[in-house]
């Protein structure tokens, strides 16, 4: 499967640098002299991609004349008619939203702001009684002009700001601007470098797989594994503290850096190994006594579905991609996880439980925890080898790096993150481009809860778990 995943273009030279995401990893692709209505119209482009891509502000949307079937659709010819306008096409963000409404309809607004501790967005519904038709969402409510502070930055001073993308999601962003400077300056990493990385990335997965099966389990009513997740999602994040100083991970990588903290013994190692194969074991055996729970099943089967064709048509990725039983995984292709005695079990989704649905993400959290959690308790001790190696390669000095355009991914728990820059001859960043899996992802969530009863949304938000601000840049 090969589906494009990212646009990074140039509006002053029309310089456009495609990316797509297929079974053996993420390809760039060049495309000389694109104009923006070229890309616009090429089908092979999805809508919400060019949207955060190529978007701009045209102000408040108003949608009240169209036909409300004609509005409904997701005909790429319909959708084009309603974004794209002379002045190019909408952005993602909220400045207002109109939509109609038939009679013996209504439209329900929430946010930004909510009643929970929840980054803020704009979720516009046409409701029916109960049941949802349509979810319009929007997002842009913390938008910190990331990308623009990034300009004039280089491959000492970005780490700071790339895991400040999205903070769930630290080390992920670490990895990607890692291996964005690193081919730029020609840097060749040792592998026990990429390999103490492919741990923090793994550490990180868990912790906040945890925190989400926790949350899914509160909102079915389901008690006990909510009590047992809220207080072992701790254990992870004080695995990254004591293996980083910092429970998410913040400051422990730069191109061709991993810092770790200096009293690294086969002791030390052996104990975090220990805590992190502890709590998988029994955050796992607590969601599989959820599972028998036929109240619990019910509750998120055929529960905010999304399906494996509009994955294919409409770029979705990561999780969203997963939960259909589809399986493109970047850490197939990272030798890091074929190091330990047993390799990562990744090609896991395929247990008959990916249906789509509510249920399939949940079940997905449980697996990728407990295979990740397996995998760590024999890789942590192997980086007792890790100091000899960094230390080593300190003494290594950078190339000059060429002008020109380098993107770096990583396999974030959401799905691939992936970043490109653009850098001149001192290796400054001119332009910067950053997408996360939830720039796409958000759609599906538009899609998934169609035809659902409105009390469920909080549940379908909860079960995708999309970052605001990792849109909101």
């Amino acid at each position: 499967m090969r589906t494009v995943t990212g646009i990074f273009h140039n509006k002053e030279t029309k310089h456009t640098h495609r990316y797509w995401l297929t079974n053996d990893g993420i390809e760039q692709e060049t495309l000389s002299k694109a104009s923006e209505k070229s890309l616009i119209e090429d089908h092979t482009n999805p809508i919400w991609i060019l949207r955060h891509s190529l978007g701009n502000n045209q102000g408040p949307e108003d949608y009240s004349s169209i036909d409300f079937e004609k509005y409904l659709s997701q005909d790429r010819k319909h959708l084009l008619e309603r974004f794209v306008t002379k002045s190019g096409i909408k952005d993602l963000v909220y400045r207002g939203i109109n939509v109609p409404v038939p009679n013996s309809f209504y439209s329900h607004a929430v946010g930004p702001i909510h009643a929970g501790v929840i980054e803020p967005g704009h979720f516009r519904f046409i409701v029916k009684g109960e049941e949802i038709q349509n979810l319009d969402i929007r997002l842009g409510f913390q938008k910190r002009g990331l990308t623009e502070l990034m300009k004039g930055l280089d491959k000492d001073s970005i780490a700071p700001y790339g895991e400040a993308i999205s903070g769930d999601s630290t080390i992920a962003y670490g990895i990607a601007f890692s291996k964005a400077f690193e081919g730029a300056h020609a840097i060749s990493v040792p592998q026990e470098i990429d390999f103490a990385r492919a741990v923090l990335l793994e550490i990180e997965r868990i912790a906040i797989h945890i925190g989400d099966m926790g949350a899914i389990a509160g909102d079915v009513g389901y008690y006990p594994l909510q009590g047992v997740c809220s207080m072992q999602r701790g254990i992870p994040l004080g695995v990254m503290e004591a293996l980083t100083g910092n429970r998410f991970g913040r400051g422990a990588l730069s191109p061709g850096k991993v810092r770790l903290k200096k009293q690294i013994s086969a002791e030390f190692l052996s104990d975090l190994a220990g805590r992190i194969s502890s709590v998988t074991k029994d955050v796992a055996s607590h969601f599989e006594r959820s599972a028998e729970k036929s109240t619990n099943r019910e509750r998120l089967q055929v529960c905010g579905t999304v399906l494996q064709k509009q994955v294919k048509n409409l770029g979705f990725v990561g999780m969203v991609e997963k939960c259909t039983g589809l399986s493109r995984d970047l850490r197939k292709h990272d030798p890091s996880y074929k190091m330990t005695p047993e390799p990562l079990n990744i090609d896991m989704h395929h247990s008959g439980q990916m249906r789509g649905d509510a249920w399939s993400r949940f079940y997905l959290r449980y697996q990728e925890l407990k295979h990740s959690g397996e995998w760590l308790a024999s890789a942590i001790p192997m980086l007792i080898e890790f100091p000899k190696a960094a230390e080593a390669f300190a003494k290594a000095k950078a190339s000059k790096p060429k002008p020109g355009v380098y993107f770096g991914s990583a396999e974030g728990w959401r799905g691939p993150v992936l970043i490109a820059v653009q850098l001149d001859s001192a290796g400054s960043i001119l332009e910067a481009y950053v997408r996360d899996p939830s720039v796409m992802n958000w759609h599906a969530l538009e899609l998934a809860v169609r035809g659902e009863n409105i009390g469920d949304f909080p549940l379908n938000n909860k079960s995708f778990n999309l970052s605001y601000v990792g849109v909101d840049l």
